[in-house]
């Protein structure tokens, strides 16, 4: 009979963990399908008491193993509770005895796993670098069974980044993100991990899978709500997307130098007596780089055809003229005269697919094209016949080839974004301008978040974004004192009575987040950022 109460009583009590247990996961769940929300490595405790003796037979427990099973459990939940709190120390002390329970209990090795976790969590948090080796043994005792369940795969995660695990913390991550495609913590976190340890093209790919992802659930999401699916119909207004591109502009493009013209060629089987040509080519090309930089395209044609003829002569491979013809294009092209496109066609045609390596010549070589074959489209613009013609230039479809080159070569470089919305909108093609618009406007996002002031200009953010606090609106002798030791305070009179507030300018959004967390710790409770561009404030 006492052991029937006592079983009954760990029940109701499983019972209620398993509530609170299962709001957590609902909140989580909720954070985790908005991703603009999610930064990488947050994680929350969690307890898992609902499922420790999920491996186990309850039937086969003796009334002492119930009795020490329920001390371990209380001892847990206080570690919970504690470790809620940050309070990492205290935490281990009640995990530490609430072991020595359960050890009592004789519990399975799979039921240690969350108390495993937590324990390495603590110690791997706990700012101590002999920690780490502790919280490095409870990992080792995490066993295979935590591989179908992905919130604790995340943590774990966690827990292997904190100590230094990173290859161990990826591949948490991914098993997690294979149990549910839609887990976008994980992603988020396996990405910036992917990147902090320069693994680009991997980092590219989560993103990319995680975007498509995110694509899936909101497709479905707008499915439900146009079939009345959804119990709440959404009743804000979807803001319409502004397709806004930019035409490509031959004469402001970066021009490229450097290049090694004998790259394709084995320096030492050129001969003597030609290698002075070839010397006299190489320096004629740097002459003609200098002079199309600075606009001044008559003298650089003039050199950069003496580089081409010189260099030809001396047997550089053709590859290795990759280089002169393209700046001889891009020189006649910015000069407008339409008299010198013939050589422009010619240069064009000869140049080969090794001049694509780079995201520049990449980018520079999809504008000259774009240049000759919309130049070249004979008609009135933006009529039917001349959009069909422009359809066919095989310049064009090269330009719009080699801008998506570019891209791949540089997720956040904006130019050739902004370049394809332009073009597609004038080949009448607008799903493919909205595509790219959406696109671009994602990239920039990505960019505000995180990258400093000259980044975003390298990237192609014309007229840097700036990210300001707003402290509050005070009256005149209501302001705190302290405010006023802030950096970049700006005072805004609203009235007679009432001033804004303002401080601090970030050119990164993150920058500003946590400055504003910091506002808000130090008692300003109202305090949000304020977006600004060429200094005006904008929608943010």
């Amino acid at each position: 009979m006492l052991k029937n109460i006592i079983r009954i009583n760990l029940l109701v009590a499983i019972s209620f963990f398993t509530l609170i247990n299962t709001a957590q996961a609902t909140i989580t769940t909720d954070s985790i399908t908005r991703t603009e929300f999610l930064n990488a490595f947050d994680w929350e405790v969690i307890s898992g008491i609902e499922n420790i003796m999920q491996h186990d037979n309850m039937e086969q427990l003796s009334k002492n193993s119930i009795k020490k099973l329920n001390e371990g459990n209380t001892l847990y939940t206080e570690g919970i509770q504690l470790m809620e709190n940050k309070n990492y120390t205290s935490a281990i002390e009640k995990f530490m005895l609430a072991r020595k329970s359960y050890k009592r209990a004789k519990i399975s090795t799979h039921a240690y796993n969350y108390i495993n976790i937590n324990q390495a969590l603590c110690y791997a948090s706990s700012g101590k670098e002999k920690d780490k080796a502790v919280a490095s043994r409870y990992i080792s005792l995490v066993t295979s069974k935590i591989d179908k369940e992905q919130y604790w795969l995340y943590n774990l995660s966690i827990a292997n980044h904190l100590i230094g695990n990173y290859s161990e913390s990826s591949a948490n991550l991914s098993q997690s993100i294979r149990l549910d495609e839609n887990y976008f913590q994980a992603y988020i976190t396996l990405e910036q991990i992917l990147r902090n340890t320069n693994d680009k093209d991997n980092a590219d790919k989560v993103r990319d899978r995680m975007e498509t992802a995110e694509a899936k659930v909101i497709k479905k999401a707008n499915k439900n709500k146009k079939n009345n699916k959804t119990e709440v119909r959404d009743k804000t207004e979807v803001k319409q997307l502004v397709v806004e591109g930019v035409e490509p502009n031959i004469t402001k493009l970066k021009i490229i130098k450097g290049d090694d013209n004998l790259e394709f060629n084995k320096v030492a089987l050129i001969k003597e007596r030609t290698m002075s040509m070839v010397q006299e080519g190489i320096g004629a090309y740097n002459n003609g780089t200098d002079e199309l930089s600075n606009g001044n395209y008559e003298t650089a044609i003039t050199e950069l055809k003496i580089a081409e003829k010189k260099l030809k002569r001396g047997k550089i491979k053709e590859h290795g003229l990759n280089f002169s013809r393209a700046q001889l294009s891009i020189a006649y092209l910015c000069t407008g005269e339409k008299s010198k496109y013939g050589q422009v066609k010619r240069n064009l045609r000869k140049i080969t697919n090794k001049l694509y390596y780079s995201r520049d010549w990449t980018y520079n070589l999809a504008v000259a094209n774009y240049t000759y074959g919309v130049s070249t489209v004979r008609g009135e613009r933006d009529t039917d016949k001349w959009i069909s013609k422009a359809k066919n230039s095989i310049f064009l479809k090269t330009a719009i080839k080699l801008f998506k080159l570019t891209i791949k070569h540089d997720k956040l470089y904006l130019a050739p974004y902004e370049n394809l919305v332009y073009v597609y909108t004038i080949l009448g093609d607008d799903n493919k301008a909205e595509k790219y618009q959406k696109q671009y406007n994602k990239r920039r996002d990505e960019l505000i978040r995180s990258f400093d002031r000259e980044e975003q200009i390298k990237m192609g953010v014309d007229n840097e974004y700036v990210f300001r606090i707003h402290m509050g609106v005070y009256r005149e002798y209501e302001a705190p004192a302290d405010m006023f030791d802030e950096e970049y305070l700006i005072t805004v009179p609203i009235n007679e009575r009432k001033t804004a507030y303002l401080a601090g300018m970030y050119y990164s959004l993150d920058d500003a987040i946590v400055y504003q967390k910091e506002m808000i710790k130090n008692g300003y409770l109202d305090a949000y950022i304020v977006a600004y561009k060429d200094g005006d404030k904008i929608d943010f």
